[in-house]
């Protein structure tokens, strides 16, 4: 082909001539391109003229997830059957567009700068448009890819928080670790170090995770403690690594020295299961996870309870009002339910008969109604009508009589109904109720060491009956006083026996150390009655009324046991240390209560007054008023320090398992704690160290040893047990010195021990329940500052005993210069036991009182009791005993306590006595007696004398029997009249008076003619 060039020039040329130039041109041009094979230009391969195509265009992102701030480099590549398509391409997503890429062999890379994309799922599209030299070849085109845009992974904030902030270098550490970010909650791991010391890895859960330092892993002095996140799978696109610190401080420990003696051979006794209950609110799940016993539906509303409707009123502890009363799942409470789940996670249940005579109505009435009685001293913020029933001098009450306006009546059977509520939907019958909780209980069996008890069906009598009139003031205006009170229960309980004939009966059901004492409004309160105190009396008086009537009503002497320790005016410190130690009220001969409800003023017969003593004093006053009669704490608690939340303080977990350790030691028979302890409080893992240590149900041992040591009772405490089999001891270590470690040697005498675990909790380390491995045993181990460990110690007992006796009681009460009765007998085993020895001793900081122990019969057998005649000293006070006996294999010791109260009162015979008269009438003289009560502590009026004939008929003006009660009037004096029986003969008549001052008796001998 040739070039074909034109030159411009000015020429003269017209303008046809110049259209004639352009033909010519153009026709050459057309020639020449056609010679020169043209026509497919863009460098096709030839051939005849076609239709463009639709290449296919693929997008390809560097990667499938980016952040917000990462770039993308995208590949874009065209591909056609016509050959490498030329042109450009454009990537647009939403409001991004690219500007446009050339294609190079086919294809183009673009990069989206960071930010330009919006978070979520992004569609990223390719648009090809062909150039000149493919547009005969190939159409526009485009192709899309997605990419996930995420926010980029932020740094989440981790906080490190220790339990303290302060530790000894022999306390371990509870630190927790939150770790937390914009999004969701982190996943992975987090691991604290501290200079040479590295944790392992723990898992975050919802956040968090707790991580516990040994004790001695850290150095003493300042240390920082670094907690390092590391995101896992699910929470590295969201979370990057991450620190977090804190700073303690760690101080050299110093030590008390201290000796445990720990004797199998001495003061051994089963423990009583039944005294690691509560009165739970969380439900059977907790319980059981405690390895809790007993579940008790008791407290303020168990007096009023509607079991038709599930109601209960609030009383004084929330302005008398009705409410729906629901359980732990949030329906209503059926009592019956209570029973029958508990009984499924294998606790026994403990519920309430009320002896109130009225229940709850429907949810929405209350008793002291604003618009009925006017302005009160408080009414309730959500509901103004509702009152506290005091006038706004907040003093008068509003009414001196029963306001029953929110309330049903209560009655014995359906019969008893008033008129007009026969269907039963507004009266309710204990009958019914107590039949459907019969059927509830079934007929599991319930063994109760040292009593005749095998029953499961447990009733509290009401509850806190001396203070009715307090806190159910609105049914019950004045205070009760001694008649009712035993009136009442011994009506009630002896009912309740023929409506479920397997009830166990708790009762009183005592509020407090006052009332132990003293109760009633004038007429029928302590002055009435001979100036005894009222628990002495009450316990008197049913155990006179079951033998007039011939059967038990009272099978658990029970009380509440509250320890109320001032703390006014302490340090939070120091407030703690009188919290942990306060159940030293429960056994310590020589702890002095600061409690002002103690004063010497409270009881009259009772000596030490101020030392509360109160499970040795307790067990002897009903051992000697009513044998064989178990003693109960349905309520206790003792959370006491000066903080916020007293319950959830370690103090308090201090205290309770000492409370545990003790309450099992000094052989109470039932406990229910009040607030069963709340996850998440140390409590609830003192508890736990008891009943479920290692999560498998495995507990402290069932039988109580002798565990002695020469520690500071404020300070520290310990008590030890043996398993059934005898081949593992279990030691619970309570260390209450908050600045030192306890040096612990231990002594065992009759136990070989070989290896040990430990399972502690600390004020420091208080989250979880910290186990060791097992370990070859060592007698001296270190026990960290406020500290409970449970030592679980495998060995070798030397020889176990034949056969096991006890005292029978161990605990008893005699007047000064008394005389009582020991009856030592069997619990197991055939081996005859001869005692060789019985004497007062120092004990626990007692000193030994004077006095003697007589053994009058040394022997005990399967079927003969020994005897030991106990000759009380002439100083009232609390007396330790031990008594040495054995059964020809091992030689064991048993100890208990002779409380020794006042002088005896004096009782004489004054008239009647050797009256003769015609068989079948009535002597002509009153069998008369006068009460001197001396330095008794007691009075001459009202005192009750019990009079019992061995013939003939007893009348005390009111009633009569052969055995009936009188009582003194101001002079002592106190009659009967005898009427002789129909045969001849003599007849004794024994008149006694009551054990608080003296329980003396004397005889008449008269003669039916």
């Amino acid at each position: 082909m040739r070039n074909v060039q034109i030159e411009s020039k000015k020429s003269p040329f017209t303008k046809s001539a110049a259209r004639l130039l352009l033909v010519s041109v153009l026709s050459a041009l057309a020639l020449s391109a056609i010679a020169c094979g043209g026509g497919n230009q863009g460098g096709g391969s030839g051939g005849t003229n076609s239709s463009p195509t639709t290449p296919t265009v693929t997008v390809t992102p560097a990667s499938g997830s980016i952040t917000v701030t990462q770039s993308l480099i995208v590949a874009v590549a065209v591909s056609g059957a016509s050959g490498t398509p030329t042109g450009s391409v454009v990537l647009s997503s939403g409001s991004y567009t690219s500007p446009a890429a050339p294609l190079s062999s086919g294809s183009a890379s673009i990069t989206i700068a960071a930010g330009s994309l919006a978070t979520g799922t992004d569609t990223l599209t390719a648009r090809y448009t062909p150039d000149s030299a493919s547009t005969s070849a190939y159409n526009s085109a485009s192709g899309s890819a997605t990419v996930t845009v995420a926010q980029p992974a932020s740094t989440p904030t981790v906080t490190v928080t220790p339990a303290a902030g302060t530790i000894l270098t022999t306390q371990s550490l509870s630190v927790s670790i939150a770790v937390s970010g914009a999004g969701a909650a982190p996943t992975g791991s987090v691991v604290l170090s501290s200079g040479s010391y590295t944790s392992s890895a723990a898992t975050l859960s919802s956040g968090s995770a707790t991580i516990s330092i040994p004790a001695g892993s850290l150095p003493a002095g300042s240390d920082t403690l670094t907690a390092k996140y590391t995101p896992d799978s699910g929470s590295t696109a969201a979370y990057t690594s991450a620190t977090g610190m804190a700073t303690i401080m760690v101080n050299t420990a110093s030590s008390t020295a201290i000796t445990v003696n720990i004797d199998t051979l001495a003061n051994r006794h089963t423990i009583s299961p039944y005294i690691y209950g509560g009165n739970p609110s969380q439900g059977t799940a907790q319980a059981a996870d405690l390895g809790m016993t007993v579940a008790r539906y008791g407290g303020n509303q168990s007096s009023n309870y509607n079991w038709k409707l599930h109601t209960y009123n609030s009383a004084a502890d929330w302005y008398f009002e009705d409410f729906d009363l629901n359980d732990s799942n949030g329906g209503p409470f059926v009592s019956e339910n209570f029973i029958t789940e508990y009984q499924k996670v294998g606790v026994a249940a403990l519920v309430t008969m009320p002896m109130l005579n009225w229940a709850a109505r429907e949810q929405g009435h209350w008793s002291f109604s604003v618009a009925k009685y006017g302005a009160q001293c408080k009414a309730d913020p959500y509901n103004a009508d509702a009152g506290n029933g005091y006038e706004t001098d907040c003093k008068t009450p509003v009414t001196t009589s029963a306001d029953t306006s929110a309330y049903y009546p209560l009655v014995d059977t359906p019969s008893q109904c008033p008129t007009g509520t026969a269907d039963g939907s507004t009266c309710l019958d204990r009958q019914t109720w107590a039949q459907a909780l019969a059927t509830a209980f079934g007929s599991g069996t319930c063994i109760v060491p040292d009593s005749s008890i095998t029953s499961c069906h447990f009733y509290d009598m009401d509850n806190e009956i001396d203070i009715w009139n307090g806190t159910h003031r609105d049914v019950h205006p004045n205070p009760p006083g001694y008649g009712e009170l035993a009136n009442t229960y011994e009506a009630e309980a002896s009912a309740l026996k023929t409506w479920d004939p397997a009830a166990v009966r708790f009762g009183p059901v005592s509020c407090c150390w006052w009332f132990y004492w003293n109760v009633g409004p004038s007429g029928d309160d302590k002055t009435a009655h001979g100036g005894i105190d009222f628990l002495a009396w009450w316990l008197n008086q049913v155990y006179w009324l079951d033998k007039i009537n011939g059967a038990r009503t009272l099978d658990v002497f029970d009380i509440h046991a509250y320890p109320t320790p001032s703390t006014s005016g302490l340090t939070v410190q120091q407030s703690q240390l009188v919290a942990a130690n306060a159940y030293r009220d429960y056994w310590d001969p020589t702890y002095k209560s600061t409690s002002g409800d103690m004063g010497p003023w409270t009881a009259n017969m009772q000596p030490n007054q101020t030392y509360p003593f109160r499970i040795p004093r307790m067990k002897a006053l009903v051992n000697a008023i009513y044998p064989g009669t178990p003693l109960s704490f349905t309520e206790w608690s003792a959370a006491a320090a000066n903080v916020s939340n007293a319950e959830a303080d370690f103090s308090t977990a201090l205290g309770d398992a000492d409370a545990y350790g003790a309450m099992g030691r000094e052989g109470l028979t039932f406990a229910t704690r009040w607030g069963a302890p709340q996850s998440g409080n140390p409590n609830y893992l003192a508890l736990k160290l008891y009943g479920n240590y290692d999560g498998a149900h495995d507990k402290f041992g069932t039988l109580s040893i002798s565990d002695v040591t020469n520690a500071d009772p404020n300070l520290f405490s310990s008590y030890a047990a043996l398993d059934a089999a005898g081949s593992t001891m279990t030691v619970m270590v309570i260390n209450r010195d908050p600045n030192n470690s306890a040096q612990i040697t231990f002594n065992t005498n009759g136990f070989t021990p070989s290896t040990y675990a430990s399972y502690s909790i600390s004020s420091t380390a208080a989250s979880s329940i910290q186990a060791s491995s097992s370990q070859t045993w060592t007698a001296s181990r270190n026990f960290a500052p406020f500290s409970i460990t449970l030592l679980v110690i495998n060995g070798t007992v030397s020889a176990k005993p034949l056969s096991e006796w006890h005292l029978n009681p161990d605990d008893l009460m005699i007047p000064a210069s008394g005389t009582a009765l020991l009856h030592p007998a069997l619990t197991s085993g055939s081996a005859a036991v001869t005692l060789s020895s019985a004497v007062f001793d120092a004990f626990e900081g007692a000193p030994a009182c004077n006095g003697s122990l007589v053994l009058t019969t040394p022997s005990i057998t399967a079927s003969t009791q020994g005897v030991i005649t106990v000759n009380a000293g002439n100083n009232p006070g609390f007396c330790h005993y031990t008594v040495t006996g054995s059964d020809g294999a091992v030689t064991q010791t048993q100890g208990g306590w002779i409380i020794v109260g006042n002088p005896p009162a004096s009782l004489v015979a004054t008239s009647g006595n050797n009256q003769s008269g015609t068989a079948g009438t009535a002597l002509s003289q009153p069998l008369t007696v006068t009460l001197t009560p001396g330095q008794s502590g007691g009075n001459s009026t009202g005192a009750g004398v019990l009079f019992t004939t061995s013939g003939g008929i007893l009348s005390n003006g009111t009633t009569t029997g052969s055995s009936v009660i009188a009582t003194t009037d101001s002079s002592g004096a106190a009659s009967v009249i005898l009427t002789l029986p129909a045969a001849k003969g003599n007849v004794t008549v024994t008149a006694q008076d009551m054990f608080a001052v003296g329980g003396a008796s004397v005889s008449f001998t008269e003669t039916a003619n």
